[in-house]
């Protein structure tokens, strides 16, 4: 399955540079000296950015590049994940790049996969017994207190969730598996994808109440700190800043394609002409001018306008951007409630949006192809990404909880990291 994108010549005079990198294994020797008394047992629990979703899949090497799994070699700490095995190393399958002199072609890697059916989607059970890693990709906040989530008889069960359960558990909800973990130190991040599942639909999928969120990550931090845990909880970043919403500008796209105007049908079913206060999805793009059996162009009329699910208009971003901010206020108010420290991980991205983030000498932005953070499909970041969340984080710790360590914990040098998927 292949999809070619014309990119800037520019890209292929930085090309070798950002994609240069010394690729993490299981074998990475921790090299920390610190005192890991508080990380007798450290977990992880969140979402996609905590599993190492990248590229548009979950794989073994991604799993590897986890930024949980990355500050477990600089502790220098046992630390589980649910990996898939060698010989299903790609997992769901992801996407890769094939540069050409002119373009970037794309490539699903659909080989050594780990799905078991895919009507529904079920994936090979991790037959490990320990897990330290609970990230689920697709794990919101108002999923975490459904009995059945992990369960594949149960409707809108989640396959990643049901994979990581021990057999007889199948009802257990996410809450009570984290809790029966008896967690030393945890690192959280989730409520992203609380989002995200909104954002994605063009509006059509029903955005979590902020009243769930607040109950739901109570409960979540509750089960957290019942043994008196110590940990560190991300708050949200602005989604809306993702190379998905913003790969091309409909005034970009409406040049590029000779038209004055592009038509989009905006959540409430009005066909309007776009603004600049609208978005439109990266899947999204490829559509635009499109040629039906009417010979009507998509997008370029009034009678064949975009799809509510293609764009996000300026009402829709509205409610996520104020949404965003209720949800982050939650998120604070019950980290300070429970001693546990908060992460900014909302001003990170912002500074990589600004291009103001710079570390071991590499400047970040949010550009899809050169910024070297985000992956390939515009959401979740790069291995090389994710150890910069890990650095971070690791900062945080070393200055919160530096009574609790002999030594501070060394930071990742993250031009080791991949920051472009190459086939």
């Amino acid at each position: 399955m292949k999809r070619s994108l014309k990119v800037f010549i520019a890209f292929l005079t930085v090309f070798v540079a950002i994609t240069s990198c010394e690729k993490q294994t299981e074998e990475s020797t921790p090299i920390s000296t610190t005192d890991t008394s508080i990380f007798s047992k450290y977990i992880a629990v969140g979402g996609s950015l905590t599993a190492g979703y990248t590229n548009g899949g979950l794989y073994r090497e991604g799993q590897l590049s986890s930024f949980p799994n990355l500050i477990a070699q600089q502790v220098g700490v046992k630390f589980d994940q649910a990996l898939f095995s060698v010989e299903q190393a790609n997992g769901t399958g992801y996407w890769a790049t094939t540069p050409t002199n002119t373009s970037l072609q794309f490539d699903k890697i659909s080989d050594n996969l780990a799905i078991f059916t895919t009507s529904p989607l079920t994936l090979a059970k991790y037959s490990g017994s320990i897990v330290n890693n609970y990230g689920v990709v697709g794990l919101r906040v108002s999923d975490v207190n459904k009995a059945g989530f992990g369960n594949a008889k149960t409707q809108g069960f989640n396959p990643f969730f049901e994979r990581i359960l021990p057999v007889g558990k199948e009802e257990m909800s996410y809450t009570d598996f984290v809790k029966e973990s008896s967690a030393t130190f945890f690192v959280a991040s989730i409520g992203e994808q609380d989002l995200l599942s909104y954002a994605i639909s063009g509006g059509k999928v029903s955005m979590t109440e902020t009243s769930s969120f607040a109950f739901n990550i109570q409960q979540l931090l509750d089960a957290l700190v019942i043994n008196k845990a110590k940990g560190i909880l991300t708050n949200i970043p602005n989604v809306l800043d993702l190379p998905y919403f913003n790969f091309y500008s409909f005034q970009e796209l409406a040049k590029n394609v000779g038209s004055t105007d592009i038509y989009i049908t905006t959540g409430n079913g009005i066909i309007r002409t776009a603004t600049p206060n609208d978005k439109i999805l990266m899947e999204a793009i490829s559509n635009v001018g499109k040629v039906n059996a009417v010979n009507q162009k998509k997008g370029l009329s009034m009678a064949y306008p975009l799809t509510t699910e293609e764009v996000l208009d300026k009402d829709e971003i509205s409610i996520i951007t104020s949404r965003l901010s209720d949800f982050n206020g939650v998120l604070k108010l019950e980290a300070e409630k429970r001693g546990i420290v908060l992460a900014d991980l909302n001003t990170i991205y912002d500074q990589i949006k600004s291009k103001t983030y710079t570390v071991n000498g590499l400047k970040f932005d949010n550009s899809l192809f050169t910024g070297g953070f985000f992956s390939l499909d515009g959401i979740n970041p790069t291995p090389r990404g994710s150890a910069v969340i890990a650095n971070e984080i690791i900062k945080v710790i070393n200055e919160n909880y530096k009574n609790s360590l002999k030594t501070a914990i060394p930071s990742l040098d993250v031009t080791k990291f991949e920051a472009l998927k190459i086939k």
